[in-house]
């Protein structure tokens, strides 16, 4: 009996994952997934390679097991550079060998036998063939280096300079300790010789402190110090020298008497400010980045420019203003273009910008944690979506359904084999193409339900578009199987043509057989929903603020705002500050959505819950978000219906058609075009998609969303309407209904009777997104004979054709002297007062050209004409 590797998995206490390489090895091909069956046959063949797996070679008896031991211990032993044994200096005596066996050995007190030995290696293994002994030669005796004489010259020392501790708290007080440490050096020198020797007179009778320091007319260097004659001690040079004789004679002066102080002529001083050369002055910046709206004082202090100058500059354009006036962009961008400096103008970012910065930041994966999975149930009218959830849950709402069909969307979360599972129920392809188009993909895995008696039906085919664009997996739930004379071949076929091969006929999606009404295979169903979702490993942030999806809302008479919420990631909790779309507010209360009376405090994700508090109805498919602040949330609420109203008075957004396709290329670098497909038959659309495959380029795609047999309905354009696409029908027409709706929407649809046409149309779309190449084509020379100068008009140039023709729209390259001066577009071209077309040659004519009037006699000017030639695939 077959059996899935899942179900062996377990038994054997395995990982699925483990066991589907583990048949691959064993040479079972086409088992890529843990959903696949095992027959009987192949089931034998992964339980002998399990087996064969499981058993261990045997180990041979004690001596030989001993043998190998020894040998590898003896073949991973290696000789060290101490275990060579060196020669003892007699000659013609040989090196002993050493073997592995010698080599293990411990050397031991006592001496054993050789005989002993050998007998024992010969035991383990053959005996070694003794070698030819190496003969070395004795070592030569080493000599010790010869040393070297010391040198006579003293070692060379360094110069000991040192200053006393008043001289260096002098120095980080900030004076120069260096000068005055050399005036008392200096002073005490003079005091020590004045003892030494004995006092001379000075010349003049003058006393000794005006006693001159130079002989003659030698002034000191600028700068530097000099020697006095006949002594050691260093004089004080350049500026030191200046301020200490400046010193000596001010005192002098100051004892000096009343005869010699009227005698004295004083020099009188300017006082010079000392300029250190360091300017104050903000240095003005080069590359600076201002943020928008800013003050002149921000502008000021940001490019490092003065108040004042920048007051000037905005008088000067005719705009009185002060330092705290705010300045627009593009006062700014002039501003700086005639400062002539570069400045990156960054523009405050809105509130949805930040929003959607914050959302794109990944979360850690340490943070990350198991969430449980979002099972969506799709299909057509009355196959049974809604008794299939109603049988697994354990409810009865089709019962008190009106018309026996579902209306609103439905949420639930319930605990099934100890797991977590939320379920949503549809009530039809419009809200999720709704969800989809708003970015929200609140579903992980999609189940298909198909009624074994009706088979495949046009909204099951819209329904596999749907997921598949929302690039979820598919189970297909094979529901009403208990009815008397159903199959299920012919739906297989059917599914298999929509390209969901079963796993019985080799291929990857799961086919269930179930029945609502009896319960048969809604185990299965489950088991299977809950594998794949262990394959897929959902994971979430429960630690972050929450944030979901809004599937549906309402106007409740008590509780007013009621909005259906599927939190997705993080957590929401009773109080955060929500915003849904143009919708905000404080959660007040939160309500389970199978159990009405039943609260939550906090919910985390893959939780729906039904939510009050929200100031009005959010849009469903809606994105909620939790704030810190209720002001932020209400100001991007009300951007979001500002931009909503100009949307939908601007008349709605544009579509991508096949003649603003390039205009949309220019926006990306690469576009993708979505096309819709209808057709009368099968065999025309397997036609119209190999023909497809041949417009292949890498910048640009073709995408087919759908391609089903009929013609264009209300469905199509919905959903080229989400999905920005081009409905394609071939021999196929569309109803009134989808007419209207195409005409209301903006959505185009191309009709073809021809199968080729709908191939050259795309090429000829593909190719015009490409961009041209330009190519140069010269139509003429003309020289020009005389000038003419007209106040009201300009220069006129009066020419004669030397080669080719002139036309009226082409363009001039003016050439002097062999040399280019310019290129200009021809203004006016005319022919005997008459405007031409065209100029041949030989014949004169006048020329005007549009923005240059420096034309001269003997210039040529030359007429081109730039084409551009189209691009092919």
């Amino acid at each position: 009996m077959p059996i899935r590797i899942y179900a062996l998995a377990k038994k054997l206490k395995l990982d699925s994952k483990v066991l589907v390489d583990i048949c691959n090895k064993a040479g079972i091909t086409g088992k890529g997934s843990a959903l696949a069956s095992l027959s009987d046959e192949e089931l034998a063949k992964v339980t002998a390679y399990l087996e064969k797996g499981k058993k261990k070679p045997r180990v041979l008896g004690g001596k030989s097991a001993a043998v190998s031991k020894e040998e590898s211990s003896a073949e991973s032993k290696t000789f060290r550079r101490e275990d060579y044994i060196a020669p003892t200096g007699v000659a013609g005596r040989k090196v002993p060998i050493l073997d592995a066996k010698s080599a293990k050995e411990k050397p031991t007190t006592e001496k054993k036998p050789p005989e002993k030995r050998e007998k024992k290696t010969s035991a383990l293994k053959p005996p070694v063939k003794t070698t030819p002994a190496i003969k070395l030669a004795p070592m030569p005796p080493s000599g010790k280096p010869p040393k070297k004489k010391k040198s006579k010259e003293p070692a060379p020392q360094k110069p000991d300079i040192k200053l006393p501790p008043d001289a260096i708290r002098a120095g980080k007080a900030g004076t120069k300790p260096l000068s005055e440490h050399l005036r008392k050096h200096e002073k005490k020198k003079k005091t020590v010789d004045k003892k030494a020797s004995p006092r001379k007179p000075t010349p003049a009778g003058k006393p000794d402190h005006l006693a001159p320091t130079t002989t003659g007319r030698e002034r000191p260097r600028r700068g530097g110090g000099r020697v006095a004659k006949g002594t050691d001690t260093p004089t004080l040079g350049g500026r030191e020298a200046r301020q200490l004789k400046r010193k000596r004679t001010t005192s002098t002066k100051r004892r000096g008497s009343d005869d010699e102080r009227d005698g004295s002529t004083r020099l009188k001083r300017r006082n010079r400010i000392r300029r250190t050369g360091a300017n104050t002055a903000a240095p003005r910046k080069g590359n600076v980045t201002v943020h928008l709206p800013c003050t002149v004082r921000e502008f000021s202090e940001a490019l490092g420019v003065p108040a004042q100058t920048i007051l000037g500059k905005l008088l000067a354009l005719g705009m009185v203003s002060n330092i705290t006036a705010n300045l627009d962009g593009e006062t700014a961008e002039l501003l700086a273009v005639e400062l002539g400096v570069e400045v990156d103008f960054q523009h405050e970012a809105n509130l949805e910008e930040k929003l959607l910065e914050e959302l794109q930041q990944e979360d850690d994966p340490a943070l990350l944690g198991p969430r449980a999975p979002i099972v969506t149930f799709l299909g057509h009218v009355d196959h049974g979506k809604t008794s299939l959830l109603d049988r697994i849950i354990g409810i009865d709402v089709v019962s008190g359904e009106k018309g026996g069909i579902t209306q609103h969307i439905r949420a639930y979360r319930v605990e099934k084999e100890g797991r977590a599972v939320a379920f949503v129920d549809t009530p039809g392809h419009e809200a999720f193409t709704e969800m989809r188009a708003r970015g929200a993909n609140v579903t992980d895995i999609a189940v298909l339900v198909v009624a074994a008696d009706d088979g495949v039906m046009p909204q099951t085919e819209e329904a596999i578009s749907h997921a598949r664009a929302a690039e979820v997996p598919i189970v297909v739930a094979l529901n009403k199987i208990d009815l008397p004379g159903v199959t299920s071949q012919r739906t297989f076929e059917q599914l298999a043509a929509n390209e969901l091969l079963p796993t019985e006929w080799g291929g990857d999606t799961e086919v269930i057989e179930t029945s609502a009404t009896t319960g048969q295979g809604v185990d299965d169903l489950l088991e299977t929903l809950l594998t794949v979702a262990e394959l897929h490993e959902y994971k979430a942030n429960p630690d972050r603020r929450g944030l979901g999806t809004c599937l549906e809302a309402e106007l409740h008479e008590g509780r007013g705002v009621v909005a259906k919420l599927l939190v997705q990631n993080g957590t929401l909790r009773v109080g955060d500050v929500v915003v849904c779309g143009s919708a905000y507010g404080r959660v007040k209360a939160m309500y389970d959505t199978l159990d009405g009376r039943k609260k939550y405090k906090e919910v985390g994700p893959s939780t729906p819950v039904n939510v009050t508090g929200l100031n009005v109805t959010p849009g469903a498919g809606d994105h909620f978000y939790a704030q810190e602040d209720i002001s932020q949330a209400r100001q991007l609420a009300e951007q979001r219906e500002n931009d909503l109203r100009q949307k939908e008075l601007s008349g709605g957004r544009s579509h991508v058609t096949l003649e603003n396709l390039f205009e949309r290329l220019s926006e990306k670098e690469v576009q993708t075009l979505n096309i819709i497909l209808r057709a009368d038959v099968r065999g025309s659309i397997e036609a119209i998609r190999k023909e497809l495959t041949k417009l292949e380029h890498p910048e640009v795609q073709i995408k087919i969303l759908q391609a089903t047999v009929g013609g264009i309905t209300e469905a199509d354009v919905h959903l080229a309407d989400a999905s920005d696409a081009v409905v394609v029908g071939f021999s196929v027409v569309p109803d009134e209904g989808a007419r209207i709706l195409a005409d209301q929407r903006g959505v185009q649809i191309r009709r073809y009777d021809i199968i080729y046409q709908i191939t050259e149309d795309l090429r000829a779309a593909l190719e015009g997104m490409l961009k041209p190449e330009q190519h140069e084509k010269e139509l003429g020379r003309a020289l020009v004979q005389r000038t003419f100068h007209i106040s009201r008009l300009g220069t006129i140039a009066g020419c004669r054709v030397l080669m080719g023709n002139i036309q009226r729209d082409s363009r001039v390259r003016v050439i002097r002297e062999s040399r280019i001066i310019g290129e200009y577009p021809l203004d006016s071209l005319k022919r005997e007062k008459n405007d031409a077309k065209e100029v041949r040659e030989g014949l004169e004519c006048g020329m005007k050209l549009s923005g240059f009037n420096d034309l001269k006699e003997g210039d040529v000017l030359e007429a081109y004409k730039i084409e551009e030639v189209a691009r092919t695939l």
